[in-house]
């Protein structure tokens, strides 16, 4: 997953080339549509001002009304043709570039959780991000402007090599002068591109520091806890130290453009005074007429301009490809989850087994240490204990987002990995506690299709506890839900969404459910009572509990009590009860808060 330090841009341009071939062939047409006009507009400007003195002093003013209008019409052409090329090229590239993001976005969602929660893919992430940069119409990302460039590039090379041809005839020396000079500018260019590299790695990580700390800024639902516990002194902190550390880089890197750009124009200016110093020289010896001397001059002028636009667009191009180097090495990941192929099952249908299992965000620090256990299909199964215990990511192996370290996971006698994707996760319904709402209706929310079986649909409102909410909104189901994206919308509270997704979760069905404490923001006894109707719901299926409050899993058949990642106790809840050790003293403890709140519940506040 490693970006790599030294890149090569060949890839990377038969990758873009590949993709927008797939998307919109036209865009090389237009593209290099402008290059021969591009070359010729120039050459067109250098010889009029020769033709017309010459015009001037031979007294053909007639004729020379007549080249005026010619040059005119010429250029009114060639301007048509590339402003077309233009509107042409910005409404395609946009679309191209929206073709991108959506490849980008299909993989950020695909790829195995662990690559894409961890710091070295969340940096990968950004960089190739950054290939994509400006969801506005008004900025061109790396993506829309690599052909501009190329096609400026290759513009740029044929006027190059036109004037080169014909001042070789007054001085081949002088092309190689100005070649000289344009290679020491080329040196000094590709140093500061192998700067922004190195930069890159130093900045990246600042820049995802100070992005999340402006989303948590933006999130009404951090906003109050930021608010009421007068947060934003630290974070204002937290924000300077970095934005601090990310503009001393900035500054550093401006220095040293700034640095190479008085160098370049002290060489340029040093090295183009001798190129005129001749070209006067040889017109004062009568080496070129006045017409000859004027065409040279502009010829010269030209030929830097011409070298230092390669130059330029060299080192813009290099610059572009590597960032879609990085959009590339992103969207080649390697999915770590890979499928192994189907193999047979040897246990129960819908039973689960944990064989040695190991797991860790990093090396060397398990999370999950050798678990073993079995689970009969039908059986239903709490799993409880402190937090960081374990307990999601055990969910999420078994679900497939995580890949074991070490030891396999079965669903059927099956390793999960053994499993199509799709297969998976049309096995297994899971309601985790981050819940994710479209903008779109409550009922699409719920059953994520636009064919829904109404009968169904009121079915699961009705156990999940939303019905009596959607019963009091004008829309009824068809309510359409975020704020923040639709005027027209409504936003349900922390509990209600809880709701939803259980619906969800019941709507999509399956053969082993999950719910990852998705009933937190619940009180107590709605928590309880809406596991108890899940467990009506999902009788004789395999089903998995997890929750904070051990009262809500009593009627499980057995309960596992997880500890830095190990199962210590296992059993129902009366064999932990009278066993007397962790998971009993945590429910004493649990239950005796819910009798102090019972009894009293202002006088812990006081």
């Amino acid at each position: 997953m490693k970006s790599g330090k030294n890149k090569n841009i060949l890839p990377s341009m038969c990758f873009v080339i590949r993709q927008t071939l797939q998307n919109d062939k036209k865009i090389f047409f237009f593209s290099f549509l402008s290059v021969p006009f591009q070359v010729l507009d120039r050459l067109v400007d250098v010889y009029l001002v020769a033709v017309i003195v010459d015009l001037v002093v031979g007294g053909l003013e007639k004729k020379l009304l007549y080249v005026t209008l010619l040059i005119a019409l010429y250029k009114l052409f060639a301007e048509l043709v590339q402003r077309y090329s233009e509107w042409q090229l910005s409404t395609r590239n946009y679309r191209t570039k929206m073709k991108f993001i959506s490849k980008f976005a299909s993989k950020y969602m695909l790829t195995d959780f662990a690559t894409m929660e961890s710091t070295e893919g969340k940096d990968m992430a950004r960089r190739a991000r950054n290939a994509m940069a400006g969801v506005d119409y008004r900025e061109k990302s790396a993506v829309e402007t690599v052909f501009i460039q190329s096609a400026a590039l290759i513009g740029n090379f044929c006027g190059l090599f036109v004037y080169a041809g014909i001042i070789a005839v007054l001085n081949p020396l002088i092309i190689v002068l100005l070649i000289l000079t344009s290679g020491i500018d080329y040196l000094l260019q590709r140093y500061l591109v192998q700067y922004d590299q190195k930069d890159k790695v130093r900045y990246i990580p600042l820049e995802r520091r100070l992005w999340y700390l402006v989303k948590e800024m933006r999130d009404l639902g951090a906003a109050k806890d930021i608010r009421l516990y007068g947060m934003m002194g630290w974070i204002r902190q937290v924000f300077g130290e970095n934005l601090k550390a990310r503009m001393k880089l900035h500054t550093k890197r401006s220095r040293y453009q700034y640095a190479f750009v008085v160098v370049i124009n002290v060489i340029n200016t040093v090295f183009t005074g001798f190129i005129y110093y001749y070209l006067i020289h040889q017109y004062l010896n009568g080496g070129i007429d006045v017409s000859g001397f004027i065409v040279y001059f502009g010829l010269i002028t030209g030929f830097n301009t011409w070298l230092m636009s390669v130059i330029t667009n060299t080192e813009e191009l290099h610059r572009i490809l590597l960032n879609i180097e990085d959009l590339r090495c992103f969207i080649d990941v390697p999915d770590r989850t890979g499928r192994e192929g189907e193999a047979a099952a040897t246990d129960p249908v819908n039973s689960i087994r944990f064989e040695n299992v190991s797991f860790g965000y990093q090396e060397g620090q398990h999370v999950i240490k050798d678990m073993n256990f079995y689970v009969e299909p039908g059986e239903k199964i709490a799993i409880v204990g402190l937090n960081g215990a374990g307990k999601t990511t055990m969910i999420k192996l078994l679900c497939g987002l995580y890949e074991p370290g070490a030891g396999k996971v079965f669903i059927d006698g099956r390793d999960v990995r053994t499993f199509g994707k799709e297969e998976l996760f049309e096995k297994i319904a899971v309601v985790f506690q981050d819940i994710y709402l479209l903008p779109t209706s409550i009922e699409r929310n719920i059953t994520l299709s636009d064919k829904a079986d109404k009968q169904r649909l009121h079915k699961v409102l009705e156990l999940s506890g939303l019905q009596k909410k959607v019963e009091i909104l004008p829309d009824k189901e068809k309510t359409v839900l975020v704020k923040s994206v639709l005027e027209e919308a409504i936003d349900l509270s922390g509990g209600e969404i809880q709701k939803l997704a259980l619906a969800r979760a019941l709507y999509k069905g399956g053969e082993i459910f999950v719910l990852d404490e998705p009933t937190a923001k619940l009180d107590p006894l709605a928590e309880n009572e809406m596991y108890l109707k899940y467990s009506e719901l999902t009788k004789g299926k395999t089903s998995i509990f997890i929750s904070h409050r051990l009262s809500s899993t009593r009627f499980c058949d057995r309960i596992f009590y997880l500890e830095n990642g190990k199962i210590i106790e296992s059993g129902t809840h009366d064999m932990l009860m009278a066993l007397g050790g962790a998971y009993a003293k945590m429910f004493e403890t649990q239950s005796r808060y819910y009798k102090e709140q019972e009894a009293s519940p202002y006088e812990s506040m006081d």
